[in-house]
Formats: C-alpha cells, structure tokens, sequence
C-alpha cells in the first residue's frame, strides 16, 4: 500500500544520512546566527516580524512551562543512555513515549495553531485543494499531460490516467524551481543548520518547519496544504503497535528512529527554553530559532520529519560550497510536487533527474490503461525498511529480505583467522546478513559467514593457503567436508528456528491469522477504527516475515540431512 511515499534507488544514502543525524541530535548546533553587521532598519525588521510570529502562537504558562523543561531534560537522559539488549532498549521506548505523550498534553495549544487536528475526511479535504495546487504547479511548469491527482482506496491520494499510456512514454516533468529543498530558503534560514552540510534529510526537515509555519505567506502553501497531515511512520505508533514489532527485523531500527527524532526535538528545545544563552555562545542558540520564531513543537516535528522520510529524493546540489569540493557533489534531499503523489508499485525505476533541463522526468514503468491508478517503482528495498522509513508494505515485494545479525566472538581463539577470510568477501565481523524468499532463502554472504564460523582450525589454514578462492565460499555447491557442512546448515537451521520462536512468543502464529481476518472484516464493513491502517500494516508485516524465515528454515533442515 503506496501511503503518498517517495524513495528512489538512492534509498540507501539516505539511510545513512538518518544514522548520522543522531550527530545532529547530540550537538544541536545549527549553526552561526545572523550577522551583527546587519543595519538597525533591518534588526527593526526583524524584531517585528517575530513579534508578528510570537503573537502568533499561544504563550503556555509558567507552570507548563516548567514542566515541559523538566521532562525535556528528563527525556535528554533517558536517551544519553545506550541499551545493552533488546529488553533495555524496549523498557527505554516505554518510557519515552510516556514523556512524549505528556510533552504533547502541554504543547497541545501551540499544536492546535500550527497542526490542526485532523478529521476523518482527511483525504476529501486535501482532494478539495487539487485544484489550487495543480493551477500552482502548471503556473510554474510542471507538465503533467495524462495523469490527474485522485483518491485510491487503501492509498489516500495518488495519480490517476487520464488517457492510455504508453510503456516508457514521458509523463511527468518538474522544474528545478518547484522542487523543495534548503538551498530555496533564504541565506538568513539557511544559516540556521549550516553547521550539518551532509545531514540533508534533517535540513530539508527544519526548512519544511519553516515553511509550514508561514502558513499564507509560504510561495509553497499550495504543496504543503496538500500533504498528508499524519502518517504511518514508527513516530506514529503507539506502544500497543510497537508492540508488534518486537522481534522482528524491523524492530530495533524503529526503536532507534524514535530515540533519534525524540533526541533531536529536546535539543532543540532546550537551545530555546532551558539555555538559550549558553546555546547562543556555542554555536547552537539558532537550532532554538525554531522553537521561539516558528512555533516548533514535538507534533509539527514528526509531521516534517515523517515528510521528509517518505517522500525525500536526492538531487545534484546546485548552491555551491566555497572550499567544499567534496561536499559539492554530493546532492541534497529534496521533495519533488506532484511527482511524489505517484504511489509504489513493483517494476522499474523510471525517474531521473536531468542536470541539462534541471528538472525531474518520470516514464511509465508498463501501459497505464486510462482511469488505471499510475504506478511508479521506489526501488530495491526491503519490507522492513518501507515499513521503518515510508510506512507502508508490499505485499508483492519481490526484493524482500530479512536482515538477521551474526558476529565473530571476541573470545574466539580463531576470530582474526575467521575475520581475514571474511574481509576478502567483504564481510564484516559483526555483520547484519540476510535471509531470502524463495527459491534463494539464504544469502551467499550469510551462507559464507556461517562455514566460515564453523571452520576448524586446519579447515581455516587450508583457506588461508588460498584467499584467492574465498569466493566460493558465496555458492551453495562449495566443495566442503561432509561434517562442515551439515555443522553449517544445522547452525543456519537452529538460528532460524530461534527466530521463528521469538515470532511465537510475541504473538502466536494462530492469533496473528485471526486478528489480521478481524481487521480486512472490518475494513470491508467500512468499521474500521483510529489506527486500523498501522494496525493491519504490522500484521501483514508480521506474516511476511514469518513467511520468510519459515521458508528459509525447511530449506536449511533439508541441507541437515535430518
């Protein structure tokens, strides 16, 4: 189910850019505040304008204000303190949302002025203002012949064919001008995160805080009145539903997202409420600019953080960086209008950005019949990621995969014997490895990462002898002793078998099948609850998975020989 979400085959830079935005959410410095050459006449400007803006949004008393700095230092401790295992890392999520829940109780006021609360006809009344975005869209050169914006069921808002298309014919086109990025921002905004040049997820965030809090007088009203008003991300979730993840490969880096983004927001807040002079003469007092002048609150924060993450794409950066030629060809996150309207389906990357037009085009991956919804293809990802960074799954992911994680011991008298095999595959000794749907099941790198764990000593010498032939080590008919063999595939059998029981001891199989028939009942009778969409999202994750690891399982069993 497609949820409005955009990722190309980039996707995996931009994952590295959300791990390393924990280095934003530690330091919490934007950035060097505005010149002090600047003349009076424009500090008057200045200050007017943000009183204009602190008028704008309601002042909350001195007593919730004292308890918001309170929990907010409260939260900066919890999440200073790095989980030793899956139970701690759980017990610490509880205990962050309990904060987080009590945070938006006392920013409820100021949340009501810069995120409405949302209705049950979220999606007609973004239909509503179709047309004003698309008269805004054209009026700024989008060319878009043959697809209209409509509503699909199970996906909110989509693309629509207006006529018959044609595989690979031109569908869509977006100039460079109407795609959102930092570099659109005034210098005086840009300032304000210029300290993180490669966490560009996390600027394009703080740019869309910036614009979203301007409300009328944003040029980019008309795309951002038509963005969804909550999603489906882990940042949604509540712990019943996170409840679901547990066990799963997709738990952990949802947990992780939480403490990130929840890290980042005190940060913050607390440049804007708790220090804002020892903020200001370090370097991070503009990070607060956003709590004081643009009205941030936890609520607006996880709506432009969950945009960013499901929607983003990179472009070449364009505004160059003086002394910066490493960092100037890097591209930049961006949202691309209209474009990201288009819903996921499995297929072909048909979009790319041209550096000679400056704009974004979008092919047709296959023939579109017209009234047919208009699909085009995120890329190669795994379902937990699509769960973790878009909020959706694909039922019909033929790139899925589960990341199981297995490492060297460092008690191992042969672990630097066992690690030199590995680094001339490429594998790291502590590795995330994974396992496959059929008919593969099992990786050749988690596959080579098991013999080699269980080579002897003198099996590890014979290797050694010939590093040059590590790479059979990857193909499932490697010639290898009968008993290192079957001691390979019975450790990838009880592995497996260890995963499916964590699978049962969070929710039994039989109850996973019952609850999932309860929700598509519902859903069909048109009863669905609040949530029902994450509800049967984890599910149908959860079956999967399952399926998945099942698979691989009676695959390794058979190599057993049992």
């Amino acid at each position: 189910m497609g949820k409005n979400s955009k990722r190309n085959n980039k996707a995996k830079q931009q994952q590295q850019q959300q791990q390393q935005a924990q280095q934003a959410a530690a330091a919490a410095s934007g950035g060097g505040a505005a010149s002090s050459s600047k003349s009076n006449n424009n500090n008057n400007n200045n200050k007017e304008e943000q009183n204009a803006l602190e008028r704008r949004f309601p002042r909350l008393s001195g007593k919730q204000r004292k308890e918001l700095n309170q929990l907010v230092l409260q939260l900066l401790d919890l999440v200073q303190v790095q989980p030793a295992n899956p139970n701690e890392e759980w017990t610490q999520y509880v205990q962050l949302q309990k904060l987080l829940d009590r945070i938006t109780q006392l920013e409820e006021p100021l949340q009501k002025a810069v995120c409405p609360e949302i209705s049950a006809g979220d999606d007609q009344q973004r239909l509503a203002k179709v047309a004003a975005f698309s008269e805004w869209a054209k009026a700024a050169g989008v060319q878009s012949e043959g697809v209209e914006i409509a509503i699909f069921p199970g996906y909110q808002l989509g693309l629509r064919a207006t006529r018959d298309l044609a595989a690979d014919e031109q569908v869509l086109s977006v100039p460079r001008k109407l795609i959102f990025s930092e570099e659109h921002l005034p210098e005086s905004d840009r300032r304000l995160f210029c300290n993180y040049p490669l966490l560009t997820n996390f600027n394009l965030a703080y740019a869309l805080v910036i614009e979203k809090v301007r409300g009328a007088e944003s040029e980019w009203r008309p795309y951002i009145d038509l963005l969804p008003a909550k999603y489906n991300t882990v940042l949604y979730f509540s712990v019943a539903q996170m409840q679901r993840l547990r066990g799963t490969a997709a738990g952990t880096v949802a947990l992780r997202q939480c403490r990130v983004i929840a890290r980042q927001y005190a940060n913050m807040y607390k440049c804007a409420h708790i220090r804002p002079e020892a903020s200001s003469s370090d370097g991070g007092g503009s990070m607060g600019v956003l709590c004081t002048q643009h009205g941030l609150c936890y609520e607006l924060y996880r709506w432009a953080v969950s945009t960013v993450m499901t929607r983003q794409n990179l472009v070449p950066r364009e505004m160059q960086a003086i002394d910066e030629a490493e960092l100037n060809q890097l591209p930049i996150s961006a949202l691309i209008p209209y474009w990201d309207m288009a819903n996921h389906r499995p297929g072909k990357i048909t979009s790319f950005y041209d550096s000679g037009t400056r704009q974004m085009d979008c092919t047709a991956q296959e023939e579109f019949k017209a009234g047919e919804q208009f699909f085009i293809y995120y890329g190669d990802r795994s379902n937990a990621d699509l769960l973790v960074h878009n909020g959706f799954v694909d039922l019909n992911n033929r790139k899925d995969y589960v990341k199981i994680r297995l490492g060297l011991s460092p008690t191992d008298p042969l672990a630097e014997q066992r690690a030199r095999i590995l680094a001339k595959l490429n594998i790291d000794r502590k590795a995330e490895l994974r396992v496959l749907p059929a008919p593969d099941f099992i990786s050749g790198e988690l596959l080579a990462f098991v013999r080699v764990f269980n080579m002897s000593a003198e099996q590890l010498d014979h290797w050694h002898s010939d590093l040059e032939r590590a790479g059979d080590l990857l193909h499932i008919d490697c010639a290898l002793e009968t008993d290192h063999e079957t001691r390979t595939w019975q450790y990838l059998y009880q592995r497996l078998k260890l995963l499916l029981g964590v699978f049962e001891v969070t929710l039994k199989e039989a109850d996973e099948v019952e609850l999932l028939s309860q929700l598509k009942i519902k859903e069909a009778a048109g009863e669905a609850a609040a949530g029902h969409e994450i509800d049967l999202m984890l599910l149908e994750y959860r079956r999967l998975e399952r399926s998945i690891l099942a698979g691989a399982l009676q695959y390794a069993q058979e190599h057993c020989k049992v």
